[in-house]
């Protein structure tokens, strides 16, 4: 097995604007203010009815070998209470085409941030949490995908608004993100 080092990188709106968009105030002026308040919108995009899941990630170490994307959502994640994370991405591909290994990313993503892919953005089937006892994230999605996923897992149904890539069985490829 051949093992390929990523350096992890701070999270910016520009270092991560192939893979998707920074949750957060945003350096841009707000599209909305009102007393007390103010708001910037971001591209979500779903291609039917959204959920809205708490997940849970258990910290583990920071290897991984699989990368997904899934074509009908830009799905987003936001950490509940301040975990920093890591966040595995590579830039959409086109069809039946996977990321150069050379192309996958690790960002440190800070606790009072989130992070939106675009559709077909690669990425690790898990955030990496660096707290021992892992970390909770919103996660908002397309429903229809998600269900999809769910279904697999019981069922072994292949599912088609998602693609996986294995590098481990296809390449003999793990990557080891560094900080």
């Amino acid at each position: 097995m051949r093992t390929i080092e990523i350096a992890m990188q701070p999270l910016s709106p520009a270092a991560f604007a192939p893979f998707g968009q920074v949750i957060g105030a945003g350096a841009a002026p707000p599209v909305y203010e009102a007393e007390g308040l103010r708001s910037w919108r971001l591209a979500f995009d779903v291609a039917g009815r959204t959920d809205l899941l708490v997940i849970h990630y258990d910290h583990r170490p920071l290897a991984v070998s699989k990368l997904e994307r899934h074509f009908d959502v830009t799905q987003s994640f936001i950490a509940l209470g301040g975990a920093e994370s890591v966040m595995v991405v590579a830039p959409p591909t086109g069809p039946d085409e996977v990321p150069a290994p050379g192309d996958v990313r690790a960002f440190l993503v800070p606790g009072d941030r989130g992070i939106m892919l675009w559709r077909g953005t690669w990425h690790a089937l898990t955030r990496f949490p660096l707290s021992p006892a892992g970390a909770a994230f919103a996660f908002l999605t397309d429903a229809h995908t998600q269900h999809e996923l769910e279904r697999q897992i019981r069922t072994g149904e292949p599912a088609t608004r998602t693609e996986v890539v294995d590098y481990a069985e296809r390449d003999s490829l793990n990557f080891l993100i560094r900080s």
